[in-house]
């Protein structure tokens, strides 16, 4: 059955939360994957006047999705440019830092210990921790709401959708590896696109980890495959209503526009995390011989929605 499971877990991971202004559900499900390598990050108070929210889609592995889910909002929170209130520039140094901290001596132990799922006491030494190999990337698309300003930075091919007046407004694009820009960067950096995937493997052209693709001498912005985000922003209105964020397994079932009206659809009448949960039930594939193996991945999605007037 190659990467795929006989019959899928269906098991989700799911929950809720809201503050005074936001509210959110998630729902995560491994599907036919022999693994859920998928991460998330919901955070309604990353400062008092920030929500945070990511998906981190894996591959190769789980240990770096995991990883930038749990150190995305500290090291956003310390760097000095959102102190400063500069939020795309912030946003865009975490990624980058992020990708960075992962190769110093502590990032690559915890690596380590989060691909192996040892305790986080195990005691690591150096030359385990250098001599071990790590493939695995992740793509990250976080959304932050600060007031009533809505900031999405996004590597990778997972997507930001905002709800508007029944529209889908997409805040972020799929970066794959045909694109004009992202060619023209992989050439400069001596890959070749083969059916649609770099050097015939990964089928995105920027991400997190995927250090093979990477030379440490260069810019991050020149890499291959770069951690370097999209930004977009928007300010919100009397018209916005949700954004949806999800992962490719979402995104290869549904348009952007057909989950915004599966949300509409169901929206007051369902918990935001009910929606979730059958989001996921909506696009996992009945067999794995079904669409070309559409609606086999992993899927997370999160439905962001805030009170109005939003300020």
């Amino acid at each position: 059955m190659g990467p795929y499971l006989s019959t899928p877990v269906t098991e989700k991971r799911s929950s809720s939360g809201n503050n005074s202004k936001i509210s959110f559900g998630v729902s995560a499900m491994q599907g036919w994957r022999v693994s859920m390598e998928d991460a998330h990050l919901t955070n309604l108070n990353i400062d008092e006047s920030t929500s945070c929210f990511g998906v981190f889609d894996g591959h190769g592995g789980h240990e770096v999705s995991l990883f930038i889910s749990r150190h995305f909002g500290p090291e956003l929170v310390l760097n000095p440019h959102f102190q400063n209130r500069r939020i795309e520039q912030a946003l865009s140094d975490t990624f980058v830092r992020l990708d960075a901290l992962m190769r110093t001596k502590e990032g690559k132990k915890e690596l380590y210990r989060l691909q192996r799922d040892l305790p986080t006491n195990f005691l690591i030494d150096d030359n385990m921790a250098e001599s071990a190999q790590f493939n695995a990337g992740c793509t990250a698309v976080v959304a932050l709401i600060r007031g009533n300003m809505l900031y999405v930075a996004n590597a990778g091919d997972s997507r930001c959708v905002l709800a508007r007046n029944r529209r889908a407004i997409n805040m972020s694009q799929d970066h794959k590896p045909e694109l004009e820009n992202e060619f023209r960067r992989i050439k400069d950096a001596g890959g070749s696109v083969i059916d649609g995937r770099i050097n015939g493997n990964l089928n995105l052209s920027r991400s997190l980890g995927d250090f093979n693709y990477k030379d440490p001498s260069v810019p991050p912005e020149r890499h291959m495959i770069t951690a370097c985000p999209e930004l977009k922003v928007e300010q919100l209105g009397q018209e916005d209503d949700f954004i949806v964020i999800g992962c490719d397994g979402i995104w290869d079932i549904l348009t952007s526009q057909q989950c915004v009206d599966f949300v509409y659809d169901r929206l007051g009448r369902l918990s935001l995390e009910e929606i979730a949960r059958q989001i996921c039930d909506r696009c996992l594939a009945r067999s794995v011989d079904e669409n070309l193996g559409r609606g086999c991945d992993n899927m997370s999605v999160i439905i962001v929605t805030w009170k109005k007037p939003i300020n």
